[in-house]
């Protein structure tokens, strides 16, 4: 699992994630995931178009890094996730807790103002 980091102006944290979103994958990234996301307190937007698979663990980490991001008053979005992803995070009721966007103009969008 790889993790990038990328500002969008001084307001919004964007996360690029590449790889399987797994036990492994979700260990491999969860301290730099949520220092990276929640540790500024401020919107975030996550892409999962690279992301393959996810699994209860990589769940896990989406769904206690926006608790914690929710909890400093920040949104987290999800966008772009493929269409094996997307099943499983609708299965999940992932989005009754995190919105999900299709891509990131839209993901931006359900940030507030």
């Amino acid at each position: 699992m790889e993790l990038e980091v990328v500002d969008i102006g001084p307001a919004v944290t964007c996360v690029r994630l590449d790889g399987r979103l797994d036990a492994l994958g979700a260990d491999a990234i969860g301290v730099r995931f949520s220092a990276a996301v929640a540790a500024p307190g401020r919107p975030a937007v996550v892409d999962l178009s690279g992301v393959s698979f996810v699994a209860s663990m990589g769940l896990r980490l989406l769904i206690s890094t926006a608790r914690a991001l929710h909890s400093k008053g920040a949104t987290l979005v999800l966008f772009g996730a493929q269409d094996a992803v997307r099943q499983v995070l609708e299965e999940a009721s992932i989005d009754q807790i995190i919105p999900v966007a299709a891509s990131r103009e839209q993901a931006l969008a359900q940030l507030p103002s």
